[in-house]
């Protein structure tokens, strides 16, 4: 009999034990043509800020680093390690990166896209490379917007520019 009265206390409003059900709407997947693509570009985003970090982290060049950059990318990352070499830093810790795709044409050849990235360093340091003293860094903001442009090169996506825009935070 009690659970007679529970059943019926948990019945829908119309009181016939939950015989009045709606139809729960379908979800819709929406199919981006180029999510496959999205994906493979920020794989390669984040390979490469993984083998920057190597970089600025030894203060030697990432053998990986080839892999997923080149052309400005490249040629920023390397001109940023030559100034770390002659000032005896490196970098220590991590930078946070949030990176979306705000753009990307399939159909050009080759295939490009862009990146956003709000890039987070209040944890990534210059320090001397021989004591470990943190290098004194100004006090502006240290989370600013990355931009970034890639391009599929023989099948292969390649980050191909970068810019950081030292005018905007996030």
């Amino acid at each position: 009999m009690a659970l007679v009265a529970l059943s019926a206390g948990c019945s829908s409003p119309g009181g016939d034990g939950g015989a009045e059900k709606t139809a729960s709407p379908t979800p819709t997947k929406s199919t981006d043509p180029d999510a496959a693509e999205k994906t493979a570009v920020l794989e390669v985003y984040r390979s490469m800020w993984k083998a920057r970090n190597r970089t600025y982290a030894t203060a030697k060049l990432d053998s990986k680093l080839d892999d997923y950059a080149g052309n400005k990318a490249l040629s920023n990352i390397k001109t940023t390690l030559l100034y770390y070499q002659d000032h005896d830093t490196v970098l220590k810790g991590e930078p946070v990166n949030t990176p979306e795709i705000s753009g990307i044409d399939t159909a050009a050849k080759p295939m490009k896209a862009s990146i956003t990235d709000c890039v987070d360093t209040n944890h990534y340091d210059e320090v001397n490379a021989k004591t470990g003293k943190k290098v004194p860094v100004g006090t502006g903001p240290r989370r600013h917007v990355y931009n970034a442009t890639a391009i599929n090169s023989n099948g292969k996506w390649v980050i191909w520019t970068t810019e950081i825009d030292r005018g905007r935070t996030c």
